[in-house]
């Protein structure tokens, strides 16, 4: 199929999963997405970056299917049930199972509950599994707006924090007991997560209908009352929920700045780096990992820096951690305690800071004959605001490149440099409260 067969297609902008088929009418690939007619556009625009395995796949659509629903959680979850119940074959091949999560029930606790995890084992029901960490955090803090679950595990005295918000019923206190929990909170949030939110509304609009029928007497009208508002609230909510756009986003950031950069390949890894430290004492080194876009926090590592404590700059700060993380991509022995072996090497390195910094990272990597793209982020000279422009440093151009606002080239640069500092900050507090209070 060309782009003028897909736009002759009459797909809606509707949120949504969409299904790829092959000559044989077997189903090879199934998406999802906030807009369905954007996103399978998108795969035959000549911006597209594609990696040899989607181009592969593009040359055997022959047909394409889709499924319109109501908001942006239902897409995400139909993707994952249909993805489930089909395996297409490019749904396995591009994937990367390392960044898959699911959605568990806890079943097995003494209060069900509701988590996200990497790992599935005997206990418990799970869905998914989903591709994107942020699009499955934000379905299960929607999912508490309509459906007040509790993660305490166990019962307690008092209420959990959640409590005291209207985010949770107090199952955790004794407030109701467990099996209202079950009937009223934890069926409704497995039958939604199975993609039966029809079956729900169903549920409601016959109870509601069955109050209305005797509606001289109070009680029924206050349960009615309460029914309506809990129907129009489980609306509003996955009707104004974006829980994937943001993934979305991030996706089509990463090929903005492998373009704009002009990057050999779109960053599947990239690695942000920081040094936090007053006057040299305390001194300690961060580094994160965004794949596709997002936060992989799994990935980050921290680092006490081990020479020069209170007398080593920044620079030569920067140097040591980064000489210390490029032993774990090397098979040599690496004897530093407490840190794994064989890190898989990044795409991309996003260093806070200007020239000085971006020089000793490029001779770090020079000397260890690697040759990984590099930017150095730097606000302009006492400059410090948020407003303020950010200036990005590259190997080999004498002038910093100062890129819009809006760009989101920059606002992913900007992401990787800002959670670098925040991890570098939040580790270098620890320390210094443990030397503070002995």
């Amino acid at each position: 199929m060309v782009l003028n067969d897909i736009k002759k297609l009459n797909i809606p902008t509707n949120s949504g999963s969409y299904q790829f088929y092959n000559a044989k009418g077997e189903i090879i690939y199934i998406g999802k997405a906030a807009n369905l007619k954007n996103r399978v556009l998108s795969y035959w625009q000549k911006s597209s970056a594609h990696t040899p395995a989607k181009h592969k796949m593009l040359a055997e659509i022959k047909k394409i299917k889709w499924i319109a629903v109501d908001s942006e959680i239902e897409a995400l979850l139909l993707e994952a049930n249909l993805v489930k119940k089909y395996q297409p074959y490019y749904n396995v091949l591009l994937r990367d199972d390392k960044r898959f999560i699911y959605i568990k029930i806890s079943l097995a606790d003494e209060i069900p509950g509701v988590f996200l995890t990497r790992t599935v084992d005997k206990s418990g029901k799970y869905f998914g599994p989903f591709i994107s960490a942020q699009a499955a955090r934000e379905t299960i803090k929607v999912i508490r707006k309509i459906w007040p679950y509790c993660n305490m595990r166990k019962a307690q005295k008092r209420p959990c924090f959640y409590y005291q918000i209207g985010r949770c019923l107090g199952i955790c206190a004794g407030r109701i007991e467990k099996q209202e929990y079950m009937k009223f909170v934890i069926k409704p949030i497995i039958m939604f997560l199975s993609g039966k939110k029809n079956k729900i509304i169903k549920n409601y609009e016959a109870r509601i209908k069955k109050l209305g029928k005797n509606n001289d007497d109070g009680a029924n009208n206050e349960a009615l009352s309460k029914l309506r508002f809990e129907l129009n609230n489980m609306r509003q909510v996955l009707e104004s929920s974006r829980v994937l756009s943001v993934g979305e986003k991030y996706a089509n950031d990463v090929v903005e700045l492998a373009k704009i950069l002009s990057l050999p390949k779109i960053p599947k890894r990239i690695e942000g780096y920081d040094i936090a430290n007053i006057f040299g004492k305390e001194a300690v080194g961060s580094m994160v990992v965004f794949s596709g876009g997002e936060a992989d926090k799994k990935e980050y590592r921290k680092f006490k820096i081990r020479l020069g404590q209170g007398q080593a700059n920044d620079v030569g700060m920067l140097k040591e951690i980064l000489e210390r993380r490029l032993k774990h991509a090397s098979p040599q022995p690496f004897s530093y305690k407490g840190e794994r072996k064989n890190w898989p090497l990044p795409d991309l390195i996003i260093i806070d800071g200007g020239k000085a910094q971006l020089n000793a990272a490029l001779n770090v990597l020079r000397k260890n004959k690697l040759e990984i793209p590099l930017i150095a982020i730097a606000k302009g000279l006492g400059l410090r605001s948020s407003a303020a422009p950010d200036k990005l440093f590259f190997p080999g151009e004498a002038k910093a490149l100062e890129l819009p606002l809006a760009s989101p080239t920059l606002h992913l640069i900007k992401r990787v440099r800002d959670e670098a500092h925040r991890f570098a900050i939040g580790y270098h507090r620890k320390l210094r409260s443990r030397a503070k209070f002995g």
